[in-house]
C-alpha cells in the first residue's frame, strides 16, 4: 500500500498530512533516497536539506535529515526555511550533490510534500525520479524503523541568504530602482520570501512597506499563492494607499504575483511578455526563449519580432530547466507566474522576477497601465483562461478519443496546427487555441485556451469542458 503512495508528479510528491504524507513515509523516502545517492554517487556525498512554513516541515526535514546522517551522508540544513532560488543557489555554488525541499507548493495547509532537486540545483527529471519510486518499491514491504539519535558529525548548519542577497545584487539594477522613487508593497504570504524579498530593497534603501511577513501556518485563511483571490489585501493596501506596485512570492518563492497601482492582478501571461521586450531591447539579453505548452502566445510574437528562437515543453518547469542547460536561451516561462534566467540558477525565482518587474518600471517611469498600453501598440493584446474537472473513467476515456480526434473544427474553424508535447494543443489560428492535458499533480484534466477576442475564448474553453464531460 505504501509504495503506491509515494509518487512524484509535475512538481513532487504532495499529499495529506497524518494520511499519506507521514513521518513514516518520509522515512521510507529518505532511505531510499539514501540508497540512490549512494549507487549514483558513492562516496562523499552531500546533500542540502531545506523546508518552507508549513506546519511540520522543519520537522520533517529534521527527520529525513537524521536518516541521511546517519547512513553517513553529510547534511547541510539553513538556520530557517529558504526560498527555493536561495537553496537552489546554494547547491550550485557549493556543489552539493542533491537538494531535498520539504513544501507542498500551493496546496492547502493540510498537505505536504517533497521537491527533489539535483546537482544542477533544477527539479529532478522523471529519469532521476523514477529510479527512486523504485528503491521506494524496493524498501516499502520490508522498511522496519529503529529509533537512533542523527550523527552530529554528518549534520551541518548553515546560512543560505548572504549568498542569494548577493547573486540578486549582481543582476538587478537597484540604482535605478531606488532614484525613480517607486514605491513598493511587499507581500510574502507568511512564506520564505520574508526577510528575503523585503531585506534586499530596504538594504538598498527603497521604498518598500511588507505585509504577511510572519509565519502563519495556516497562512491567513488563503492558499498561499500567487493569485487574484489571495492577494486581495495587497490590491487593497495599494489603492488605498497609493503605492506604485505590489509584488508577491508563493510559499516556497518559486513563483511571483504582480498587483498594478489600480489594484489589478497581473498574471505571467499577461506581464512576462512585456518583461521580455525589456530584457531584450534595454537590457541586451542574448538568446532564444523556453515557455511551457500552456504560456501565452504573446511570448512567441515578442520572439518573433526580435528574430529569438523559441521551445516549447510540457508543463513542469523541470523540462524548462533542461532547455536551459542545453540550448542557448536566455530566459524560461510557464503560465502559473514561473519564470527563470539562464544565469547562475536556472530554476523559477519568484523573487528574482518580482525585482525585474520593478526595475522595469522604474526604467520606463510609468505605470504598468501605460506600459501594457504601450506594448499593446505593438503586438496582440490576448486574453487567457485555464479551467478543469475532476477525472472519471467517462472522461479519462473522452480525454483519449480526443488525443486521436484533433480535426474537430469550433465555431466553423479548423485546426491549422496540432502539437502533442503535454496532452493536445490545437491552434485555429497563430494566436487562438485550445489545449487539454492531464495533471501531473492532481486527478484532473486541465484545460487551457487564448484568443485575441474574449468572446471566442469563452466559447472554446466551453466547447473544451464539454469535449471532456460529454
Amino acid at each position: 500500500m505504501i509504495m503506491n503512495n509515494i509518487r512524484f508528479g509535475t512538481d513532487g510528491w504532495r499529499a495529506k498530512m497524518g494520511k499519506d504524507f507521514t513521518f513514516k513515509n518520509v522515512r521510507i523516502f529518505s532511505a531510499a533516497f539514501v540508497n540512490y545517492l549512494k549507487k549514483k554517487y558513492k562516496s562523499n556525498i552531500k546533500i542540502l536539506l531545506n523546508y518552507d512554513t508549513r506546519f511540520l516541515s522543519k520537522n520533517f526535514a529534521k527527520e529525513a535529515g537524521k536518516i541521511l546522517s546517519i547512513n553517513k551522508i553529510k547534511v547541510i540544513l539553513p538556520y530557517r526555511d529558504t526560498p527555493i532560488p536561495a537553496f537552489s543557489y546554494a547547491i550550485v555554488k557549493n556543489e552539493y550533490n542533491a537538494g531535498i525541499m520539504f513544501t507542498a507548493s500551493f496546496n492547502k495547509p493540510i498537505c505536504n510534500g517533497i521537491k527533489i532537486f539535483n546537482n544542477k540545483g533544477l527539479p529532478a527529471m522523471p529519469s532521476e525520479t523514477s529510479l527512486i519510486e523504485k528503491e521506494i518499491e524496493k524498501i516499502s514491504k520490508t522498511f522496519k524503523f529503529e529509533y537512533r539519535y542523527e550523527d552530529e558529525d554528518f549534520i551541518e548548519f548553515t546560512d543560505l541568504r548572504e549568498d542569494y542577497i548577493n547573486y540578486l545584487e549582481d543582476i538587478i539594477d537597484f540604482d535605478l530602482i531606488r532614484n525613480s522613487r517607486i514605491k513598493i508593497v511587499v507581500d510574502s504570504l507568511y512564506g520564505t520570501s520574508r526577510e528575503y524579498l523585503d531585506f534586499i530593497l530596504l538594504k538598498n534603501n527603497i521604498d518598500v512597506f511588507s505585509i504577511h511577513n510572519y509565519i502563519d501556518s495556516f497562512f491567513g485563511g488563503v492558499i498561499p499563492s500567487c493569485t487574484k483571490e489571495n492577494l486581495k489585501d495587497l490590491s487593497e493596501i495599494i489603492k488605498e494607499k497609493k503605492y506604485d506596485i505590489g509584488l508577491s512570492t508563493d510559499i516556497d518563492s518559486d513563483r511571483f504575483g504582480i498587483i498594478d497601482s489600480k489594484g489589478r492582478f497581473l498574471g505571467s501571461n499577461i506581464i512576462i511578455p512585456p518583461l521580455i521586450d525589456y530584457l531584450i531591447s534595454v537590457r541586451r539579453m542574448e538568446g532564444g526563449i523556453v515557455k511551457s505548452v500552456t504560456t501565452t502566445n504573446n511570448i512567441d510574437n515578442v520572439a518573433k519580432f526580435y528574430s529569438r528562437k523559441v521551445y516549447e515543453t510540457p508543463v513542469g518547469f523541470k523540462f524548462l530547466g533542461d532547455i536551459l542547460q542545453t540550448k542557448k536561451v536566455f530566459i524560461g516561462v510557464e503560465s502559473t507566474n514561473g519564470a527563470a534566467l539562464n544565469y547562475k540558477i536556472k530554476t523559477k525565482d519568484g523573487i528574482l522576477f518580482s525585482l525585474l518587474i520593478a526595475e522595469m518600471l522604474a526604467y520606463y517611469k510609468e505605470d504598468m497601465d501605460k506600459i501594457l498600453k504601450r506594448f499593446y501598440k505593438n503586438y496582440p493584446k490576448l486574453f487567457s483562461k485555464e479551467t478543469y474537472v475532476k477525472i472519471n473513467s467517462k472522461r479519462a476515456e473522452n480525454f483519449e478519443k480526443f488525443l486521436k480526434n484533433d480535426k474537430i473544427s469550433i465555431m466553423g474553424k479548423n485546426p491549422v496546427r496540432v502539437s502533442y508535447i503535454d496532452g493536445i494543443k490545437v491552434y485555429y489560428s497563430s494566436n487562438t487555441w485550445l489545449a487539454i492535458r492531464k495533471s501531473g499533480t492532481d486527478n484532473l484534466i486541465r484545460i487551457y485556451a487564448e484568443s485575441p477576442d474574449n468572446k471566442i475564448l469563452n466559447k472554446i474553453i466551453q466547447y473544451g469542458r464539454k469535449i471532456i464531460e460529454g
